[in-house]
């Protein structure tokens, strides 16, 4: 009976982490004004635990930025990536989201 329990709490213990998967997301920060911008809206986006910055799509003319981030979705969300340029002044949106590969 031990063994049937052990073995029930091993499966329940471990099913979290079978759900996690790492992820992908595209997040747009608008308002970037000057040629700091992109730069500290980028040091934001990668403050956030897990978050790393595959590539990044800056457009001048129109003040914005799409970083392709891969994360963790076990410790963030995609709207918290996305949030967080917000404390320096920077809007952000989630453009997208999937399962990365």
């Amino acid at each position: 009976m031990r063994t049937f329990f052990a073995a029930i709490f091993l499966i329940i213990g471990t099913s979290g982490a079978a759900l996690a998967a790492e992820q992908v997301a595209s997040i747009e920060v608008t308002g970037l004004t000057c040629p700091s911008c992109p730069y500290i809206a980028a040091q934001a986006v990668k403050s956030i635990e897990s978050v790393e910055i595959v590539n990044s799509d800056y457009d001048e003319a129109s003040q914005k930025i799409v970083f392709n981030v891969k994360f963790d979705d076990e410790l963030t969300t995609a709207e918290d990536i996305a949030s967080a340029p917000f404390e320096y002044g920077y809007p952000g949106s989630v453009l997208s989201v999937g399962v990365g590969g």
